[in-house]
């Protein structure tokens, strides 16, 4: 009983922490105020558990002894059930405290120069999209018709291209920083309790939208229910279409925690039916599939791409060729899009959204070069590569659960390393030459080039330093350097094996 109570506790927990994350729309104090409120709600439970016991047992008193002490067993196994949980989550909470409230460093470098009509902006993040080599070598697959049209229009790409970090959080919080995340490594990799708190706070409170801001631009996000980007307070315009529940005619936005509990729970249709007085919504819950949302992220990235261009600074994260692969490569929906070979093998599934999402980004990518005659910056990455448990032929036994949780990455093979770390790479930066593009425009450094070449900031270069997880995501700060098992070559000495580059 206590193990079921236990169990129950923790997935209404988890939809708790959601929904308050997004009903106070600020990361950190959200993050840290999700910890309070946990604490409070075990003590309080802690307390409810026990008298709830002793009313039981009183109501039982004129039975015989032995059902009275079975009522007072049940109320003391629930006491203890929640003291049990309440001592780890305090200590986790006195640990993990800071993370809650990282905040990070902003990008101080000065512009120097300022051109008179400053270029729209596009970053495009294409999900678990991996580099062109991987898709013909592992997938034999050949993505040369995009490659080919990426090129007509002006983008210099690389086919071999690495992300920095194998996951996406502290991935695209790194583009996002234009940094490595040398602040967060310092500041909590040797903690015993971690978290990607810190990772998606990079993101939220972005240093590039910052300095954009800064520079004059105005900030378009089009999120999703991923906590990575499904808010920031720094937007000026957000698009997203998630779950949304709406309360007493207040809408509140769903991440994937408490949508998982409302839909798989007992009340669900009951709530799904909503209830209203009039026009007033007393409740109502709205469930878009995931097929809805990438049809409205595609979508709002075109009405965006036709608005009057200049002076905006995108930031796009679509969740394709990400599963579960809804889609075949014509668009039309696949029956079965689960990551197994039910229906067809696991492989054409992933191939059938890389060629979906190929021909979305023609479209959109030819609007946004219509509209701001050729003079958009875009900027066209993943942020990893598929999982290779679900997607390799082979990886040595390890299940999915294990490759994420507390896998040492060290262990894989190098194609399995290739699968994961390979990155689509794609830019187009008008003002700045392919030569220069060569040697700059990566996962973390491709954001000083557009500051240094549009804007005059003079920000060095980092060094290629590739990180993987030596003890899986429970000690999400913590990276070792695997630079030479992914470019063949020593890594640069500034790529420090504890997972932080010296600048």
């Amino acid at each position: 009983l206590a193990a079921g109570v236990s169990f129950s506790y923790e997935t209404w927990l988890s939809g708790l922490y959601g929904w308050l994350q997004n009903t106070l729309h600020t990361p950190g104090l959200g993050n840290g105020a999700q910890a309070l409120v946990s604490l409070v709600f075990m003590v309080l439970l802690a307390v409810s558990a026990y008298w709830l016991g002793r009313l039981v047992s009183l109501g039982a008193a004129w039975l015989r002894w032995p059902a009275r002490d079975v009522a007072m067993g049940i109320g003391a196994a629930l006491a203890a059930t929640f003291v049990f949980q309440l001592v780890p989550l305090a200590w986790a909470l006195v640990l993990e405290w800071p993370q809650f409230f990282y905040h990070p460093p902003a990008i101080t470098a000065r512009a120097t120069t300022s051109p008179a009509d400053k270029p729209d902006v596009y970053y495009i993040v294409l999900d678990r999209y991996t580099s062109s080599d991987v898709l013909g070598q592992q997938f034999g697959f050949d993505n040369s018709d995009f490659v080919n049209f990426l090129s007509s229009l002006g983008y210099y790409t690389n086919p071999s291209a690495h992300n920095n970090y194998p996951y996406t959080t502290m991935s695209i919080a790194s583009t996002m920083d234009a940094d490595y995340l040398n602040d967060i490594v310092g500041s909590f990799s040797t903690k015993p309790e971690q978290t990607v708190v810190p990772f998606n706070q990079t993101t939220h409170e972005s240093p590039v939208a910052q300095k954009f801001k800064d520079l004059g631009y105005k900030y378009t996000l089009i999120g999703n229910w991923y906590e990575t980007s499904n808010s920031s307070g720094l937007a000026d315009e957000t698009y997203q279409r998630t779950d949304t529940m709406t309360l007493f005619d207040h809408p509140f936005i769903l991440n994937n925690f408490p949508k998982n509990f409302l839909t798989q729970g007992p009340f669900w249709r009951f709530i799904r039916g909503g209830l209203r007085i009039g026009s007033f919504k007393l409740f109502d819950m709205v469930d878009y599939q995931s097929v809805d949302m990438t049809h409205y992220e595609l979508q709002s990235l075109r009405d965006v791409a036709a608005k009057p261009s200049g002076g905006r600074f995108i930031f796009a994260h679509i969740l394709v060729p990400h599963d579960p692969y809804f889609f075949n490569a014509d668009g039309s929906p696949n029956p079965n899009p689960d990551g197994d070979s039910v229906g067809k093998p696991v492989k054409q599934k992933y191939l059938g959204q890389v060629q979906f999402i190929n021909s979305q980004m023609k479209d959109i990518l030819t609007q946004i070069n219509t509209a701001s005659s050729g003079k958009a910056v875009v900027v066209l990455q993943s942020d990893e590569g598929p999982y290779p448990t679900q997607l390799g032929d082979d990886f040595d036994g390890v299940d999915e659960a294990g490759e994420i949780s507390n896998g040492d990455m060290r262990k894989w093979t190098d194609a399995s390393l290739a699968m994961k770390f390979g990155n689509l790479a794609a830019y187009h930066i008008p003002a700045a030459d392919f030569s220069t593009q060569a040697d700059a425009a990566d996962s973390v450094n491709v954001f000083r080039l557009v500051f240094n070449t549009y804007f005059g900031t003079g920000l060095p270069y980092l060094p290629d330093c590739y990180y993987a997880y030596p003890d899986g995501r429970g000690r999400s700060e913590l990276f070792a350097d695997i630079t030479p098992r992914l470019t063949g070559q020593p890594s640069p000495e500034a790529c420090r094996v504890d997972g932080s580059v010296k600048e």
